[in-house]
């Protein structure tokens, strides 16, 4: 079921007024500036822009607004592409959700859009990308194949401020909004200098109900193809820049596979550059006759982050007056020493 909330934070009132007043069918000629000004100082130009963009106006009737708040748009990203790293109210937000039917249907690009519209819905104040066509800026990490349930997801969602409500209500404020099959575990606290998510997941862990009547055969093959050194494949590649064939071993793409009763679980290995489908893999280790049906994945494994042991390497540094007010104002882990005994500055003439 498709949710159609608007997209809300907390506290930001310029957004509830510019919702009203696309409610109301027509721009209020006397207080659009006063509106503008409002997005522009709680920070939600782009989240106006979003909402403007949803709602499919009449671009007769409102693309004067439209045009006025690209323009002031513009200007913000500019600005923020310098400030966003030094930005003291900036939060980062890991999330763990699962993924089920009829929500596992949708391409990687369709979920994610479904998560940050549920995070905007459930009222997170959520930071937009610095694109040029903002969207909010939720990442997330090892995609799933489609049509294949995952149970442990991951995604990293950056905040302008810190959520209003406790960390611990979140999963089910979101999960209000989210659209069937899609329900937000846990959200966990990172500092904004951490890996993102997708360059951590380092295996997928997977199960296969394997159907009574091919399980002897399943189990044959797949002891066939453990007991290898060697499994190839042919796979599709380009031959001396022409479409062709090529052989490529997947024996070391899966790893503990093992039989629990009628379920095969297995791991996969993620690297940079991999792109194997399990459900590829098994229907070439099993054969064509077999229907690879049912396959989930149960997590995704995170490896350690080393940025997390190299805090002081990632902090930003002072570049001008600016950022040292706004560092200072944070509260960071800076010291003012007020030392009574320097030595008063003589400047010589000549």
């Amino acid at each position: 079921m498709e949710k159609t909330n608007p997209p809300s934070s907390q506290g930001a009132l310029s957004l509830q007024a510019l919702q009203q007043m696309i409610s109301s069918g027509r721009p209020a000629a006397d207080g659009l500036e006063q509106l503008l000004a409002d997005l522009e100082s709680e920070r939600r130009l782009e989240h106006g822009w979003l909402l403007l963009k949803q709602a499919r106006l009449d671009p007769a009737v409102w693309g004067g607004l439209q045009a006025r708040l690209k323009a002031r748009m513009d200007q913000s990203r500019g600005r923020r592409m310098g400030r966003w790293q030094v930005d003291p109210e900036r939060r980062t937000l890991r999330l763990s959700f699962e993924v089920r039917a009829p929500a596992c249907s949708q391409h990687p690009a369709g979920l994610l859009a479904e998560l940050g519209r549920a995070l905007l819905s459930a009222g997170l104040p959520v930071a937009m990308g610095l694109e040029k066509s903002p969207r909010p800026a939720v990442h997330l990490g090892h995609p799933l194949p489609l049509m294949v349930e995952g149970y442990e997801e991951w995604a990293d969602v950056d905040l302008l401020e810190p959520a209003a409500a406790p960390l611990a209500e979140l999963p089910e404020r979101i999960n209000a909004h989210a659209t069937e099959g899609l329900r937000v575990l846990q959200c966990l606290p990172i500092p904004n200098y951490a890996s993102k998510v997708a360059e951590l997941c380092r295996r997928g862990h997977w199960l296969w109900p394997c159907p009574a009547e091919w399980q002897h055969a399943a189990r044959e093959r797949m002891a066939s193809f453990i007991g290898s050194e060697r499994f190839e494949i042919e796979k599709s590649a380009k031959v001396d820049g022409q479409k062709g064939t090529t052989r490529v071993d997947i024996r070391p793409l899966l790893e503990d596979c093992l039989w629990a009763g009628a379920e095969l679980r297995f791991q996969t290995r993620i690297h940079k550059g991999e792109a194997a489908n399990p459900c590829k893999l098994l229907a070439a280790i099993l054969g064509p006759e077999m229907p690879v049906q049912g396959l989930v994945r149960t997590r995704v494994e995170l490896g350690e982050d080393p940025r997390l042991d190299q805090a002081e390497k990632f902090e930003p540094k002072l570049h001008n007056m600016f950022e040292d007010a706004v560092l200072l104002e944070s509260g960071g882990n800076i010291s003012l020493v007020d030392d009574d005994d320097d030595e008063p500055l003589v400047i010589m003439g000549t």
